[in-house]
Order: structure tokens, then sequence, then C-alpha cells
């Protein structure tokens, strides 16, 4: 006999722990009694498949969300729209199998799944359980807008706002995602006489004295706030009608309908407040932890080109050894892919440290579960500008820089570089960098850079490296504790003992007139950055 795969979906707090837990009553030996379900059917504590939640709420941190943040994931590669579903089965479906697995294959009983964030991962599910043998059935839980909201902000303290906001990209999402077969089980009516609507459904409800006595009738609505139905979102109120009188039938096709349209519009909503996530293409990952550590502290070394980076890196593999790695992200003309370092940070938690030339991190990304301590170092504009052409004249490599360092004098490879449109490496390079600290998508680079240099806990300064490590050494053991920094200097290609003004003098003279004025004024934010940090951050 086909085994049944039961998918409960609806959104928090409106009663899928109720549904699930008394669809798993019928498994239950005669005798066995249960504690009877709190009035509140978001405070059941049942969890059938507590790996199958874990691994949806762990994709969702690892894109840019969570329960109560549903943002829209966009391509990287060309900002077109994802779908959520599709590219959690295309990385993370191995994993996904190898967790249905360990959690169903030994039970030879129908199983039960039930997760709010199955409205965004159902289809991936779906085909899991279909791959396995299963036959699935999706049951769709309905609870009245105005009760959930009530819930949410008893338990979760969620304003009218930020509710309804959630609400409908809860019910817009499960309602594209439901197969056509999925049925509806209104929460009220399932609370008055859950035995009459499992037998509407044809599914075994177990002892219906047993199932009555766990399952109670919920608490009565008087302390429901007043909402006139003209504040209440046209989407909510029209699905919540259609789905109101489809208790034990299908879901309404015209509320599919208003569905997609809701996605389409809340899509624009999110482009225009900034509420977007960056995701690449979808890649298979399979060595992945679905149990992560809580609250990570991770470091992250934002290595820019020949701000001794080389050196840093030297002294994190030199104490995390094995927990530090360096990983590197595909650019876009200088727009922050700070969604991408995140998501490698926390789809990989056996790291530690973490080192990238081309990742940019966003301070906003830190959350009570993940806590990134950015480190970031400054360097003389002119000077990096030197010691990049030192280096590329000298590296054993065929890229557009290091041929042009080997053919040309300092002031013509300066020239070159700055008449190649869309090359940033010489304009205001360390500002964009600091300026994705503070915003993913910034707009004036000086405001925002600056605002990064007051929000970093930590920026060192090249010139000054010693005394940059010993704070290093201060910053970090507050989280580590055996952290130890050393005056490394790995990669130098100015190993003189002249100072920094005899070098910039130097430097400045191997420029023509012209190519001095013109890179000076390309690289005014980052001349004003570093005088800024050099004050906040003195010579010691």
């Amino acid at each position: 006999m086909t085994r049944k795969a039961f998918f409960v979906i609806g959104m928090h707090r409106s009663g899928t722990s109720a549904v699930a837990g008394a669809l798993s009553l019928a498994r239950l030996q005669p005798g066995v009694e249960t504690a009877p379900l709190a009035q509140d059917g978001a405070d059941a504590a049942f969890d059938p498949a507590a790996a199958v939640m874990r691994l949806n709420d762990r994709l969702l941190h690892l894109a840019g969300g969570s329960w109560d943040h549903i943002p829209l994931w966009l391509q990287w590669e060309d900002f077109s729209s994802v779908d959520f579903a599709a590219w959690c089965a295309g990385s993370f479906g191995a994993v996904a199998e190898r967790v249905w697995d360990e959690a169903f294959a030994a039970s030879e009983d129908d199983v039960v799944c039930h997760d709010p964030r199955l409205a965004l991962t159902l289809p991936m599910w779906l085909s899991i359980a279909s791959s396995r043998g299963f036959s699935p059935q999706v049951l769709l839980v309905h609870r009245s807008p105005l009760a959930i909201m009530a819930s949410l902000s008893r338990h979760d303290g969620l304003s009218f706002a930020r509710a309804a906001d959630l609400l409908a990209d809860y019910w817009a999402e499960m309602l594209c995602h439901a197969p056509d077969d999925a049925r509806v089980i209104g929460w009220e009516r399932f609370c008055a006489d859950p035995v009459a609507t499992f037998e509407g459904l044809g599914l075994k409800g177990g002892s219906p004295d047993r199932l009555r006595r766990w399952v109670r009738p919920p608490a009565q609505a008087a302390s429901l706030g007043v909402v006139p139905p003209p504040f209440m979102p046209r989407f909510l109120r029209d699905c919540d009608a259609l789905l109101s009188s489809a208790h034990g039938a299908p879901v309404p096709q015209e509320a599919v309908t208003l569905a997609g349209r809701c996605l389409i519009e809340r899509g624009d909503q999110k482009q225009l407040t900034g509420r977007t996530h960056l995701l690449t293409n979808a890649r298979s990952v399979s060595a992945f932890n679905v149990i992560t550590r809580r609250q990570r502290t991770v470091v992250l070394h934002c290595h820019i080109f020949k701000n001794a980076g080389s050196s840093v890196d030297e002294l994190l593999k030199r104490n995390f050894g094995k927990r530090w790695t360096e990983v590197e992200f595909p650019g876009r003309g200088g727009f922050s892919n700070a969604d991408l370092t995140n998501g490698f940070i926390r789809t990989f938690d056996q790291y530690d440290a973490v080192s990238t030339h081309t990742g940019d991190w966003w301070l906003g990304h830190d959350d009570a579960a993940l806590s990134v301590r950015p480190i970031v170092f400054l360097r003389h504009p002119i000077l990096r500008i030197r010691s990049a052409y030192a280096f590329e004249r000298q590296q054993n490599a065929d890229t557009l820089g290091a041929r042009l360092a080997k053919q040309h004098g300092f002031s013509d490879y300066v020239k070159a570089r700055l008449d190649i449109p869309g090359d940033l490496a010489f304009r205001n390079f360390q500002a964009r960098r600091f300026a994705a600290f503070d915003d993913r998508t910034y707009t004036d680079v000086r405001s925002a850079a600056f605002r990064a240099l007051e929000r970093l806990p930590f920026v060192g300064l090249v010139e000054d490296f010693a005394g940059a490590s010993q704070r290093m050494e201060t910053y970090l053991k507050q989280d580590f504790p055996s952290f130890e920094a050393a005056d490394i200097r790995a990669n130098a290609t100015d190993a003189s003992h002249a100072s920094i003004a005899e070098k910039l003098e130097r430097a400045l003279a191997e420029l023509s007139d012209d190519v001095r004025e013109r890179i000076l004024a390309e690289n005014a934010v980052d001349l004003a950055l570093y005088e800024a940090a050099g004050q906040k951050y003195p010579a010691s």
C-alpha cells in the first residue's frame, strides 16, 4: 500500500501544528494519551518532522531571509527574479533528499510534515516525497487574517502593518505553490469538529473521543481588536472570503489568480524599498550541516588589493588553521555582492575565518544567529596604486593589468588604467569597498564610506601595520581568546625604510603633471577617507 506524505501548510499562528498533530493521532496505539491542544493553535508543540523544519529555516537564513522577513530574490547574473523553491532544489536538493531519507526511510507509516516555511519550499519536498514512493497530500490551513495578526502581535510583538505585510507574503506563496489537489482546512471549523473535518476529507482521524479531547475550540474572539474592512489589505480580505467558504474543498482558482498578481505587486514594492537579496545560479552543495551552530562569530577579512592583505591572511591562517578559508565572488562593475558573501558564510559553517579579495560585506547582515567581525585595511591611495604597479609588473600573469604594467612606466600605466571605461581599480576604490559596509545599494560613495568608517569596529592602516595588528588582537580576543597577532610582512613590494612622505613624494614625481592631477582628482574621496582614518586611529 502506498504511504501518504501529508504536507500541512499555512501562515504562522494559523493552526498548522494542530492539524498535523491530529493527523498523527491515528498512528498512536490504543490507550496512549496526549495533552490537549492549547487554545491558540500556534502554541502547539507537536513536531513530527523537525529535520524538514530545520532545513527550511536554514535555507531561508542563508538566502538572506527569516520566518518574519521574506525578501524578493534576484539572480546575481542578470537581476531577474528567482523562484526560491527551484533555487533550493537546484542548490540543496541532494541535502534535502538526505534529510528526508534520514527522517522517514525507516517508517512504514504515513508521514506528516508541517511548517509555515513550506509555503516557500513546497515544490522541492513534493518532488522528493514522490521520488521516494510516497503519495503527497497537501492540506492548506486557513485562519482569519485578524486572528492570525492578533496572535502574531501577542506572541511575536508584530505591529498591524508588519503582520499584514508578512501574512500577504505567506498566503501568496502558499497559494501559488499549492498543487491542484490541495485541500483547504478552515481552522475555526476544524476546532469545532475535527472528526467531521477529517471524514469530509476522507482521512483517518484516530479515535473520535481522543481527537475531540485533544483539540479544544479556540478562545472567544472578544479580545480581538476592531479593524474595519477598508483597513485590511484587499488581497487578504478577498482571499479570506474565498478560503473561508472552501473548507474541505480544493483551493479556489480565483484565490490562486489573486496570489499570482499579489506576488508581482509585492515584488515591485520590495524593489522600491530595497527588500531584495541576490542569489547566484543554483549549484549543487553536498557538504552542508543542516543543524548549524547557534550564535556563530566569524572573522571576515575584506582583502583590498595591495593593502597588506597577504600579511593579514597569514595571521588568520596561523590562528585558525583549517577553520580559515579564502574565497572569491563574481563582480558587477562595483555593485555590492555582500549578499553572496553572506550566503557563503552561512552555508559553510565549518569556517571561523574567511578572507576574500572580491567579496563585500554589509553590516546589516548580522543577526542573532551570526555575528561577523570584519577586518579591513586602508592605505594611502597613491602608495596603493604604486604598489599595485610594482606587483603587476613583476607577477607572472597574463592579466590586463600585468600586461599594461610590463609595457609602460608608472605614469603611462596609470593613464592607461584611467582611460579604460568602467575600470574602478584606481578610482576611489577603497571608498567604494567601504561604502558597501554601510549600504548594499549606496548612491553616494563619500557619505556611505564615511558612515562605514564610523560604524566599522576595526579599520587598520597599512602604514601602521604593527599598531593595527595589536588593535586587531584586542578586537578578536573577545570572541577568540587564543588569537595572537604578530608583525608579519608577506608579499611586500616596497621593503625600504623610507618614510611615508618620502615614498609619496617619490611616487608623485614619477607621474606627469596631467596624470598626477587626474589621479588625485579621481581619488579625492579615498584621500579624504584615509586622512579621516588616520585621525581616528593615530599611529602607535
